[in-house]
This record gives structure tokens, C-alpha cells and sequence, in this order.
């Protein structure tokens, strides 16, 4: 072999392996990858056992119902591509998309609906999801692709329960460690009360995710969390406090309604507050304005009764209520309860309550009432106004839904958490025949009456909407808020 014989083929076998080292690093993609964080653990995998809306919000992604929501509020088509209801509203009938896959591999079937129906229903033994899901009479396969539920009686709030996840029956003893569902994203990787991965799902049978993980970790110190995002070692922050957006400028910061009722209730069955006369004075006298400008840097919507405005097809108008000093102190005289005091509970570990609490004390000295502030354990909150009822008043954040009903529900003189004390029997007619209608023209028109009587008989003052605050990294395009605890993170992406 001659040397220009050697160089040469030293020169081949250099170049081939370039090649090799080369080429496989263009063909390495890198992992589109978005980091966040939640305040708490998701409270469990098994999706009938989860409670917190912070679990909701991540898992959402994972497990997917015969319907999901939509940003308008309204319901859509997810495992049942399509549905119909009897005259009488107790029959549904929803055929079931075909080619569907579940993260391990398997075709989903109507008989893997059924079995989730009835085990979320508490049909098998198992207490149910939900208590209204409880009501379902049967599920059963009706078709090759239909699938029918049949109740005792209407009830125009059921079909909003079956956001619940589907999964496989062949799963149904692993569904505490073994999380599979339909959804854009499974879970790769768990580690408790340090953080959950997702991964994008290849099958999925909609529009596919364009992120390839989410990992999301569990940090229940507001501050480190926002330290992270700082740092870049997070992409996204929710729920950032207004009063640190001067701080955030190199960040895009979106807000929008999260579909919450702050409220200032007054327990209506302790005197005074059992004069509707002065809770009207309280609320002239309060500056819901300067409220929202307070404690959430403008970032809210103002209320007037129990229902956001992101919920358009119930919610009423504001009539444009005006802070009136005067008329609250004329109100006042007149019910003979002039220059009293009282105290508000407020749970502590909630900054928003806790600072308007502050702000309304100060506004009612204008009109001679001394509002003391308690604050206390959530727990103790939970024990002894929500549940015992013992308190004069309260400040607090009453979580909206996609159902009017569970909304309105909780001023009827009935439910066991009608901690207000509000007591009225035309609005318990209403709520009670929106309920066992099928009439949906019916049901809008008596929710809107309702939500009349609450702002008439001032049942409590409402404060805001508080809006939520999402701080992103300003590549991610694709964020949107919706009515009820979701991120969707397959609609997310990094500049695509």
C-alpha cells in the first residue's frame, strides 16, 4: 500500500466517522419541554379519587370524559364525539369515538365506559366520585358505539359530571399507582410531593400536543416558586401576586377570570345581619373598586351577585352599583343599629382575604361599624364557619364551576353548606325545578331570576371576580384560561 493509497483511506474512514457523530447529533431533536409548578401534591392518580383543583387542572391532560370543557364554558365532545337526550331528560344516549387509545397501548370500548360510569357512580361497591353522579340509574352498551344512561329523573346537572375521566377496565385494581387514561399527555414519571412528569402521548386521537413533556414540581412556598421563574427554571408561574408584576416585565403576563366569587358573608341568621337593611348598608358602604385595586392591582371583576360573568349564558348584568355613604347610614338608623361592631373570620393562609378583610374594616368606620379581624387556621375555618355556622362574618373565595347548579345551590335553605343562612322559598323553587327540567330555556331563565333574589335580598356582598395571574415565559404561545381548574397543555407550545 503506497502512502497516498493510506491517506486516502484515512482520509474515507475519517470523514465516515464525522458522519456518524455528525449526522446522529442533527438528527437529535431537542425536548420541547415546559416547566411549572403546583402548590400542593395532586392529591391522588386514581381520577375518581381527586378533590383538589390544582390536581384537577394537571391531570385534565391526562384523563378525558365523554365530554370536556371548553373555554366558553360550554361542553365538547371528547370520547363521545356526539350525544342526544329524551324529551323527558332521563335518557342519554352518547356514541362513543372510535380508535381511540389508551396510554398503554389498548382500543378503548364502550364496555371500558361503562365500567368507568358505574364505578365513578359508586355502582360496583366503590363510594361514588361524585354524589350527584350517585343518581344514575344504569349504563349500559346499547350499540356497537352507543352507549346509554338512563335516570330515575331528569336532572339538567348531570351531564356536566361526565368531565370525568374514562379508563380501562382492564386497569380497574391498579388505578391508585397505574394512571391511564385518553388524554394528549400520560404520566412518565411520579415522585410524591416532588413532582410529576407528563409525556407526550403519539396516539392521542385528536389534534396531537406540540410540547413533548411537561414536568411540573410540587413547591407550597410561593416565594421560592416565583424565585424559580426568575431564575429560568421554570417556564410558567400561575396565580402570581399583582403587587410583583413591576418584577416580571421581561415575562408575558396574561390574566383572566378564574371563575371565583370573593365574597364578604354575613352570616343572615345573627343580629344584626338578619335586617336585610343592614346588610344593604354594609354593602353601599363598601368601595368594591377600591377593593380590587387594592389587593389585586386592578386585576378583577366587579360582582354583584353569585356568579362570574365568565359563565355567559346564566350570569345576569351588573346593574352598576354605587358606593353611597349616605344612603348606608340613613339605612342604618332605620333598622336601629347604628355604631355596632362585629368580627370577620378569615383564613390566614389566604393574602387576598386576609388584605380585604383590612380594606373593609377601614371603608365601614365611615359609617361608625367597628369590624374586628380574626384570622384563622384553614381548618378551623372549615370547621367553624363552613360547617358549624359559627360567625357573624367571613371573607372567602367561592370556586365557580361549569354547572349553574352547584353554583346557585348553595343558598338553598336545604343544602348542608349553606353556611350564609340565607333562607328563601321562591329561590329553593327555582333552583329545585332547574334541576328536574329539560327545559333549557326554563332552567336560564329561572338561574338568572335566582341570581336576581341574591342580589335583591343581599344575601351576601359580592366582591369580585379576583382575576388569575399566569407569568410565561414569552416563547409559549397557546395559553388560555378556562371556566374550571385547566391547563391545557397540548394547545401549548414553544413559539410553533
Amino acid at each position: 500500500m503506497t502512502f497516498f493509497t493510506g491517506l486516502k483511506k484515512l482520509i474515507i474512514g475519517t470523514a465516515v466517522g464525522l458522519c456518524l457523530v455528525g449526522c446522529g447529533k442533527e438528527e437529535t431533536k431537542p425536548v420541547k419541554e415546559l416547566k411549572t409548578t403546583m402548590t400542593m401534591d395532586i392529591d391522588s392518580l386514581n381520577p375518581y379519587k381527586i378533590v383538589s383543583s390544582g390536581s384537577e387542572e394537571i391531570m385534565f391532560n391526562v384523563y378525558e370524559g365523554l365530554l370536556m370543557p371548553g373555554v366558553d364554558g360550554s361542553l365538547q365532545p371528547a370520547i363521545a364525539e356526539s350525544w342526544t337526550v329524551s324529551d323527558d331528560g332521563k335518557v342519554y344516549r352518547f356514541k362513543i369515538r372510535k380508535g381511540v387509545k389508551f396510554h398503554d397501548g389498548t382500543t378503548l370500548t364502550p364496555q371500558d365506559v361503562v365500567f368507568s360510569l358505574n364505578r365513578m357512580a359508586g355502582k360496583d361497591g366503590f363510594p361514588p366520585a361524585k354524589a350527584l353522579l350517585n343518581e344514575m340509574e344504569s349504563a349500559k352498551v346499547v350499540g356497537d358505539d352507543i352507549v346509554e344512561i338512563t335516570l330515575p329523573n331528569p336532572n339538567s346537572a348531570f351531564i356536566y359530571a361526565l368531565t370525568m375521566g374514562i379508563v380501562p377496565e382492564a386497569n380497574k385494581d391498579n388505578l391508585e399507582k397505574n394512571p391511564i387514561g385518553t388524554g394528549p399527555f400520560k404520566v412518565k414519571d411520579y415522585s410524591r410531593e416532588q413532582e410529576i412528569v407528563l409525556e407526550k402521548f403519539d396516539d392521542y386521537w385528536g389534534n396531537k400536543a406540540k410540547l413533548d413533556k411537561v414536568t411540573v414540581y410540587v413547591t407550597p412556598n410561593t416565594e421560592t416558586a416565583f424565585l424559580k421563574l426568575l431564575s429560568g427554571e421554570i417556564d410558567m408561574l400561575s396565580r402570581v401576586d399583582a403587587n410583583r408584576l413591576k418584577e416580571l416585565q421581561n415575562f408575558n403576563n396574561m390574566s383572566g377570570p378564574q371563575n371565583t366569587v370573593q365574597i364578604f358573608a354575613l352570616n343572615n341568621a345573627v343580629e344584626p345581619f338578619n335586617d336585610i337593611r343592614v346588610r344593604k348598608a354594609i354593602n353601599y358602604a363598601i368601595d368594591k373598586d377600591e377593593i380590587i385595586k387594592g389587593v389585586m392591582g386592578g386585576n378583577g371583576i366587579k360582582l354583584e351577585t353569585n356568579m362570574s360573568p365568565v359563565m355567559k349564558k346564566y350570569a345576569i348584568e351588573n346593574v352598576g352599583e354605587k358606593r353611597d355613604i349616605e344612603k348606608a347610614k340613613q339605612l342604618l338608623k332605620e333598622s336601629g343599629h347604628e355604631n355596632f361592631s362585629f368580627t370577620i373570620k378569615v383564613p390566614s393562609n389566604y393574602s387576598l382575604h386576609v388584605n380585604t378583610a383590612q380594606i373593609i374594616a377601614e371603608q365601614l368606620k365611615e359609617v361608625g361599624i367597628d369590624a374586628k379581624i380574626e384570622t384563622i387556621e384553614w381548618t378551623t375555618w372549615l370547621s367553624d364557619v363552613y360547617t358549624g355556622r359559627k360567625y357573624e362574618a367571613s371573607i372567602i373565595g367561592l370556586s365557580g364551576k361549569l354547572d349553574p347548579y352547584a353554583v346557585l345551590r348553595r343558598y338553598t335553605t336545604p343544602y348542608k353548606n349553606n353556611f350564609f343562612n340565607f333562607s328563601n322559598p321562591e329561590y329553593d323553587k327555582l333552583i329545585e325545578e332547574s334541576k328536574y327540567s329539560s327545559d333549557d330555556a326554563q332552567i336560564t331563565k329561572n338561574y338568572k331570576r335566582a341570581q336576581e333574589i341574591l342580589r335583591d335580598e343581599q344575601a351576601a356582598i359580592y366582591i369580585m371576580d379576583p382575576e388569575l395571574i399566569t407569568s410565561l415565559d414569552k416563547r409559549i404561545k397557546g395559553f388560555e384560561y378556562y371556566p374550571t381548574p385547566f391547563i391545557n397543555f397540548a394547545n401549548m407550545s414553544f413559539g410553533d
